[in-house]
């Protein structure tokens, strides 16, 4: 071989022997990709990691927990799901509510026991993350996933940082957009609602309650809520949600919102030090997996209709995509028919919430203001307050039924369609 033919084989071979270790550097496989770094991926990623499944979650903001698109506001359960440090994470104890009606009738309930939990929500999801993280989850952060294809029987990705990843099962918990839930054609939520609020100090709360108002013209299709997030009132956490097709943005109806003449006695005084802003998305998906796939959270719409709350119900849905991603694992299938019994098993679990959750939604938008005022003035009778006081619960509000009827069947009336199963 002459001098230049070696001297070419030689810078040839340099060439892709450094292209291999350009690739290899970038090249990652694992067990599980998870993306979104939110409490629910995060969780599912402690529980893989435990098991030793090697697992990587891909979060696209460079900080976990912000931006803040959250109320905060989530029952005590939530504790029992998620081991970790709670002091630092619970701002303040809710005993009850105040419902405002259109015309300003408050209905009082509860105030005998604690309900629910204003949380910090931030620090909850970074609590969750660091826990995943210590368990073995390897975490990216600043990280977004840009394709996904299925290859045979895995999943590729490719990431904002050039990152290749394979991956034998693909987790999306990667909010109400999920491109996971888009890229592999899964079902949309029925119906999406868009949030606006604000972070308050200087409010004038009662700590114990938090004030609801209902009515068209202050948060069509939903409500708007003061959330007291100290044990004094003073701090506070404001916001609404809209339906999709309203007339008018979040900000125009949060800015009237803050005006109103029954709301200005708890904020007058008060600055707003953080603004919030979200998407909700209602109605649970008809599917949530596919072969080497499954969608959970926010992206399969595992959110309480009522409420818009997505902790509790989502973190319960979370444990079932977690056990049967390590069941595939241990019978090294990821096929279709292996990961339906995720889907059938949340809804085993909570498809009745999501289900009444989505007809009560449905009575509730269709309102007028004079309905509601009515309504309302029909609760404000003590007995069927002390039924609502005693059996009403925020995760789960099917509870309420049987015995509201038992107490007031007039209430047949208002939710024919509510009440068949």
């Amino acid at each position: 071989m002459n001098h230049c033919l070696f001297h070419r084989h030689v810078i040839c071979d340099s060439v892709i022997n450094l292209m291999k270790d350009t690739f290899v550097i970038n090249m990652f496989e694992y067990d599980v990709a998870i993306i979104g770094g939110g409490p629910i991926g995060g969780f599912i990623g402690q529980k893989l990691a435990v098991n030793k499944i090697n697992v990587a979650l891909f979060e696209k903001n460079k900080e976990i927990g912000l931006p803040l698109n959250c109320a905060g506001l989530v029952s005590p359960r939530v504790f029992d799901i998620v081991d970790i440090h709670k002091d630092k994470i619970i701002q303040n104890k809710i005993k009850g509510a105040n419902i405002h009606s259109p015309s300003n009738h408050i209905l009082t309930i509860g105030g005998d026991k604690t309900h629910a939990l204003a949380i910090d929500r931030t620090l909850f999801d970074k609590e969750i993350i660091k826990k995943a993280e210590n368990k073995g989850c390897k975490i990216f952060v600043g990280n977004n996933v840009l394709s996904m294809q299925k290859i045979n029987n895995h999943i590729e990705l490719r990431t904002s940082k050039n990152h290749d990843i394979q991956c034998s099962l693909l987790i999306g918990a990667d909010g109400p957009f999920s491109k996971v839930r888009d890229r592999f054609v899964l079902p949309e939520p029925k119906e999406y609602l868009r949030g606006i609020g604000a972070e308050l100090k200087g409010t004038n709360l009662n700590p114990d309650f938090i004030e609801i108002f209902v009515g068209n013209n202050t948060a069509p299709g939903f409500f708007a809520w003061i959330i007291p997030t100290n044990k004094n009132g003073t701090n506070a956490r404001a916001g609404l949600c809209i339906k999709k097709d309203s007339e008018k943005p979040p900000k125009y109806y949060f800015s009237k919102f803050l005006q109103k003449k029954e709301v200005t006695p708890f904020i007058k005084d008060s600055k707003i030090t953080q603004h919030i802003g979200g998407i909700i998305p209602l109605g649970v998906l008809k599917k949530t997996y596919s072969s080497n796939l499954m969608v959970v959270g926010d992206a399969a719409a595992q959110v309480k209709p009522t409420s818009g709350g997505g902790i509790y119900s989502g973190l319960l849905c979370a444990k079932h995509c977690a056990n049967t991603a390590i069941n595939s694992f241990e019978n090294k299938d990821f096929s279709f028919k292996s990961l339906k019994k995720y889907h059938k098993l949340f809804l085993n679990d909570f498809g009745r919430e999501f289900n009444l959750g989505m007809k009560f939604r449905r009575i509730f938008k269709n309102l007028s203001d004079n309905q509601m005022d009515k309504y309302l003035q029909k609760f404000q009778n003590p007995e069927i307050i002390k039924v609502i006081s005693k059996y009403g619960d925020i995760d789960y509000p099917s509870k309420l039924i049987k015995p509201l009827l038992k107490k007031a069947p007039t209430l047949l009336k208002l939710a024919p369609s509510a009440i068949k199963d």
